[in-house]
């Protein structure tokens, strides 16, 4: 698993490249936490790498967005593969998190929240 970050706009953007399973997880869930801890509030997992998510992987995602949460954040994905999506899709986390095609849009969502 490779993950690269940016900060844009204020958003902290995560890419993802590899699969996230149990294997990876922890990697993972820790660098997300640490961000979090250290006061990143809006995050972006851009995902267009992202070959493969288990259910440890989404585990990461529901406790970083609980996380957020409590901080007034919120946790946005971009580009899921189709294979993610459909994963995604299964688990019906179209209902709970925003999934955009791209980051440009996923970008806009984040505008919304700013005063």
């Amino acid at each position: 698993m490779e993950i690269n970050s940016i900060i844009e706009n204020g958003v902290w953007i995560i890419q993802l490249h590899g699969k996230l399973d149990s294997f990876t997880a922890k990697q993972v869930e820790d660098f997300l936490l640490a961000g979090i801890a250290a006061g990143q509030a809006q995050v972006l997992i851009q995902a267009e790498h992202l070959e493969y998510v288990s259910s440890a992987g989404l585990r990461i995602f529901y406790l970083a967005a609980q996380r957020l949460a409590e901080r007034g954040g919120q946790l946005v994905f971009c580009a899921l593969t189709s294979h993610v999506r459909r994963v995604f899709d299964i688990v019906d986390m179209a209902s709970e998190f925003s999934l955009f095609a791209t980051r440009a849009e996923a970008l806009l969502k984040f505008d919304e929240h700013k005063p």
